[in-house]
């Protein structure tokens, strides 16, 4: 989707204790102001005693009242923020000072071209599939949570293997032992999922997830590639405790034998600023070193 620029309010988020940052930061706000944008920050401790005081605004208006959001940092701090603007429909820009960076698009030494760029509207989003996952006990939805990358279910500091039920649609799938489960969106599918053997997928694909099994102990269990909208559930079939649903590896979620975990489509989505010259294969040439000696 290309879009129409209107942007006068930009919010930017980065790690709250990335100090390193700062310097960086100074350089992006000053690139801003020649540009007549206004610059919200959110209200961390390295804003509030430094010169970016002015830029602090309240939560509310650091979520809402921007028409574009930049991330600075690496695909946990992108993760982080997905998180917190989910559902709003503004357009991401993501600006790499991590080491990976699957989902912060452009370089430091880059930013400035191609935010430019995004300023006169020329810039072009891609939509990325969000999930829900949703804590059931006692029949009551007890928890929910949104995720871009993946929920995963794993078994804590137990030492031995779990057992995890499988059903998609009201349907039995199947039953097996292992450390865990992993469920990954498309954008997800390059992050823990791949590590533990799943597929990759295109980022973009709306109409499609993932589940991965975590060593799981059967030759027969291997990931699953699923409509997105089918509702997944699982549950622990063992009566343990100390059990956990991290969700985007930034909330851990305590869960027991007695819960289910329902997965479903969420009304949700991310739209994420495309590099305008790299396709997602330099992305993975470059990230995963693919076709390199």
């Amino acid at each position: 989707m290309t879009a129409n620029s209107n942007i006068r309010t930009i919010s930017i988020n980065f790690r709250p204790d990335d100090s390193n940052a700062v310097p960086f930061l100074r350089s992006l706000i000053n690139f801003l102001h020649k540009e007549k944008i206004t610059v919200y920050l959110p209200e961390y401790d390295v804003v509030m005693h430094n010169e970016f005081k002015a830029y602090a605004v309240d939560q509310g208006t650091f979520v809402n009242g921007a028409d574009l959001i930049i991330v600075i940092g690496g695909d946990g701090t992108f993760l982080r923020t997905a998180r917190l603007f989910c559902g709003t429909g503004k357009p991401v820009f993501g600006i790499n000072r991590g080491r990976l960076g699957f989902l912060t698009k452009f370089n430091p030494e880059e930013f400035s071209k191609y935010l430019k760029q995004v300023l006169e509207g020329r810039f072009t989003c891609a939509d990325h599939l969000v999930l829900e996952s949703v804590v059931v006990r006692d029949r009551k939805e007890t928890h929910k949570a949104c995720f871009l990358n993946d929920a995963v279910i794993h078994k804590g500091s137990l030492s031995r293997p779990i057992r995890i039920e499988l059903h998609i649609d009201g349907n039995f799938v199947s039953s097996y032992a292992g450390d865990g489960l992993i469920i990954s969106t498309p954008t997800g599918s390059t992050a823990y999922s791949l590590s533990a053997g799943g597929p990759i997928i295109f980022p973009n694909e709306m109409n499609i997830y993932l589940i991965t099994p975590i060593c799981p102990h059967s030759l027969g269990m291997r990931p699953m590639i699923i409509s997105s909208s089918s509702v997944f559930k699982t549950r622990i079939a063992m009566d343990h405790d100390n059990l956990l649903l991290t969700i985007d590896g930034q909330e851990a979620i305590e869960i027991d034998g007695r819960d289910e975990i329902m997965i479903r489509q969420s009304n949700k989505n991310m739209k994420i600023i495309v590099h305008p010259e790299k396709n997602y294969f330099a992305i993975l040439h470059e990230k995963l070193r693919w076709g390199m000696d």
